[in-house]
C-alpha cells in the first residue's frame, strides 16, 4: 500500500538527486548494489547481535537508496530489464536476510519463544512467496493486485518492531512479525485470486461468441 500512494511523492522529490547522480556517472545497479551491501551488513553485524534500535535505523536510512536508484535509471535510460531483475534479486536476498538475522538473535537470546520465531520464519518464508507471485503472474501475462502488504509496508512494520524491541517495548517484535506474517499471507491469496479472475476473464472473452457468429 505504501509503495501505491507514496510513488508519486517520492519521485518528484528523488528526481534532482538523480539527475544530479546521472551526470555523475553514478549507475542505478551501482546504486542497488551498495544498499544491498549496507544493508545485509547492518542486518548481519547489527540485528545479529542484539543492537535492534541501531539495525533499524541504519538499515532504514539504507532502504532510501531503493527509493533513489529507481529515480536514477529513470533518469538515466528510463530503466532496463536487466536493473529490474538486479533490483528484485537484491530485494529478495537482502528481505531475506533481515529476517534471517533476527531469527538468528533471537534464537540466541530468548530460544524459548517459539511464537515469536515461528512468525518471523513465517515472515521469512511469505515476503519471498508475495514477491514471487507477482512475478510468476507478470511473467504469465497475469494481472494481479499489489496487495495488502508490499515490500515497503513490511520493511516499515518489522523494523519499527524491531527498534521498539530494542527500547524494551513489550511484545513488539511478536506485534509487528504477527501483522508482518498474516498481511504477507493475505497478499498472496489476493494475487493468487486476482490471478485467477483474469484468467477466467480472458478464457470467457475468448469462448464468447462473436456478432457474426450470433
Amino acid at each position: 500500500m505504501l509503495s501505491e500512494f507514496g510513488r508519486s511523492g517520492v519521485t518528484k522529490v528523488a528526481h534532482p538527486l538523480a539527475t544530479f547522480l546521472v551526470r555523475m556517472g553514478v549507475t542505478a545497479n551501482g546504486i542497488t548494489l551498495t544498499g544491498l551491501v549496507l544493508t545485509c551488513a547492518a542486518a548481519v553485524l547489527l540485528f545479529g547481535n542484539g543492537h535492534l534500535v541501531a539495525g533499524a535505523i541504519v538499515i532504514a536510512l539504507c532502504t532510501l537508496l531503493d527509493l533513489v536508484d529507481g529515480a536514477v535509471a529513470r533518469a538515466d535510460d528510463g530503466g532496463s530489464p536487466y536493473g529490474a531483475l538486479v533490483d528484485a534479486v537484491s530485494d529478495r536476498v537482502a528481505d531475506g536476510v533481515i529476517f534471517g538475522s533476527l531469527v538468528w538473535w533471537l534464537v540466541e537470546v530468548e530460544s524459548e519463544n517459539g511464537y515469536a520465531l515461528l512468525m518471523l520464519l513465517a515472515c521469512l518464508v511469505l515476503s519471498q512467496v508475495v514477491s514471487y507471485s507477482k512475478a510468476r503472474a507478470d511473467a504469465g501475462g497475469l494481472r494481479t493486485p499489489g496487495g495488502l502488504m508490499e515490500r515497503a509496508d513490511r520493511l516499515v512494520l518489522i523494523l519499527l518492531g524491531a527498534g521498539l524491541e530494542g527500547l524494551g517495548v513489550p511484545w513488539a517484535l511478536e506485534v509487528a512479525a504477527t501483522a508482518v506474517a498474516v498481511g504477507s499471507l493475505i497478499t498472496v491469496v489476493q494475487r493468487v485470486w486476482g490471478g485467477r479472475a483474469d484468467h477466467l476473464g480472458r478464457v470467457a472473452r475468448l469462448d464468447a461468441p462473436t456478432a457474426g457468429e450470433r
